[in-house]
């Protein structure tokens, strides 16, 4: 049968018959269509359009957003294999599945062991001869299939629930083993870490000291540098207390050498104006002199021109009466320099004398004004020193009181530091507990639910078992030669456990639940 069609036609179906079959043969329709029609094209009952392009024209198809609702056909046998796979398999389907795979092995059984018979009676026997090759064969052929015989057998006692349930049990216990172990180990792990902070805590107590005796040496060497500076501060105060004494003394000396230069200065000065004055007086009196000369002169020069005059006098009478008055014009004007002389000298001799004092008062005010000026530089030297001291004080002060500022913010930072640490390794020790008592409740919890699982198993296996032991006593005695045989493979596996050197506490504990188990 075809497949389900993949085309919708929306225009009229073509005339002619195409698909797998005709309608004749199957008119089936759906909607009014065909169900079984398959277009000759894929185009076939397709909306196209034209599209003229540079290259030609080319039909397109338009797209169509209904969805198809052609059914799809399947084969029978397709069918059937869908229908069987959705069937559902109850537990009781299982157990009927189960015992007619057991009754049908049991048949194939049957048969092979018949076959088998048959087939030795026809053949003849053969007596074959020690150490000949068809002997070695067969017996090869023995040794294997008495091992795939005890393998088939120890793989069907592996499908009883006993042996099931002590497997668990042995993986349990095995899973219980592994888990102590790994608890003893981490509990060992724990111990050594705990033994490692000790030790850490011991090393950090013993870099404490340390430190501690660090700080105290360090702080003697301070002490000791701070006597050290003080002595050289001292020292360096006396040496300065010298140096100013030396100063003062030295100034003191210049002062006297400057107040003895000054004494020799005006020494000097009162001889230059002892000189100035005798060489004043040496002038005074060579103008007296010159004076008494131009008197002297003038008397002369009067007498010789009343002389002149007597003499011209007869000759010249016209002239008597000017001549006369330029002689009275003459006169005056010799008293009027005369005068003027006179004045001039006075004021010299003032100016002289003015000039005199204003020196030594010059003297005077330039020495109080060097004085002033020296007691001045000293005051100010002093007032220098005495701030530079304090300040000296006061910086030494402010330099101790940073260092143990310091000093106590780092003990600090320190003390904070380890409070820390202790404050993260407690919590991460208590989530350590906390994990560890979570797990121990989670594994006691999953024990006591893998022990109610096995109990209700077994509870189970038990009322099976006493169903199917109702059958008969050849089936209960089958079970009980298959009792023992497990029993035999359960000790078969806990020699096993000895071999591998599994505690013998925990063997007894798999003994103590297969007991259990048992009853």
């Amino acid at each position: 049968m075809s497949g389900t069609g993949k085309f919708r036609s929306k225009g009229p179906k073509p005339k002619g018959i195409t698909g797998d079959h005709t309608p004749e043969q199957c008119n089936h329709k759906l909607n009014g269509e065909f169900i079984h029609f398959k277009p000759a094209k894929a185009t076939d009952g397709k909306e196209k359009v034209t599209a003229i392009e540079t290259m030609g024209t080319r039909e397109l198809i338009v797209p169509n957003r209904q969805p198809i609702d052609r059914p799809g056909i399947f084969a029978l046998s397709e069918f059937k294999r869908l229908k069987q796979q959705a069937h559902v398999v109850t537990r009781e389907d299982r157990m009927k599945m189960l015992e007619e795979a057991e009754r049908q092995k049991n048949k194939l059984v049957m048969e092979s062991t018949q076959r088998k018979e048959a087939l030795l009676k026809t053949q003849k026997p053969t007596k074959n001869q020690p150490g000949s090759k068809l002997e070695t064969v067969e017996s090869e052929a023995a040794k294997k299939n008495l091992y795939l015989l005890k393998r088939s057998q120890e793989l069907m006692i592996e499908q009883d629930e006993r042996v099931k349930e002590a497997n668990g049990i042995i993986l349990a216990t095995k899973c219980r083993a592994i888990r102590n172990a790994q608890i003893a180990e981490k509990q060992s792990i724990e111990q050594q870490k705990k033994e490692e902070e000790f030790r850490l805590n011991e090393m950090m107590e013993q870099q404490r000291q340390m430190k501690i005796k660090r700080e105290e040496a360090k702080r003697e060497e301070d002490e000791r540098k701070k006597q050290r500076y003080v002595k050289e501060v001292m020292q360096q105060i006396k040496e300065n207390e010298l140096d100013r004494l030396l100063e003062a003394e030295r100034i003191e000396e210049e002062s006297r050498m400057l107040n003895k230069a000054l004494i020799e200065l005006q020494k000097d000065e009162e001889a230059r104006l002892k000189a100035k004055r005798e060489m004043q007086e040496k002038m005074r009196e060579e103008f007296k002199k010159a004076n008494t000369e131009a008197e002297r002169y003038r008397n002369l020069k009067s007498e010789e021109q009343r002389i002149a005059d007597l003499r011209v006098q007869e000759f010249m009478r016209q002239k008597a009466e000017r001549e006369e008055a330029l002689e009275k014009e003459k006169v005056l004007m010799k008293e009027a320099k005369e005068k003027e002389i006179a004045r001039l000298r006075a004021m010299q001799e003032k100016n002289q004398d003015l000039q005199a004092a204003l020196d030594e008062m010059n003297a005077m005010r330039s020495q109080e004004e060097k004085e002033r000026e020296w007691r001045e530089q000293e005051k100010q030297a002093a007032l220098k020193k005495q701030k530079m001291v304090i300040e000296l004080h006061e910086a030494r002060a402010k330099q101790i009181e940073d260092i143990r500022n310091t000093q106590a913010r780092a003990l600090a930072r320190d003390e904070e530091d380890f409070k820390k640490v202790a404050k993260v390794q407690h919590e991460l020790h208590q989530k350590d507990l906390e994990k560890l008592a979570k797990k121990k409740d989670e594994i006691a919890q999953h024990r006591k639910e893998l022990l109610r699982q096995i109990n209700e198993k077994e509870r189970e296996r038990i009322n099976w078992q006493q169903e199917r032991f109702e059958d008969g006593k050849a089936q209960r005695m089958e079970f009980v030669l298959k009792d023992k045989s497990v029993e035999d493979y359960l000790k078969q596996k806990i020699e096993k456990l000895k071999e591998h050197n599994v505690p013998d506490n925990y063997i007894k504990d798999i003994e103590r639940q297969l007991k259990l188990a048992a009853k």
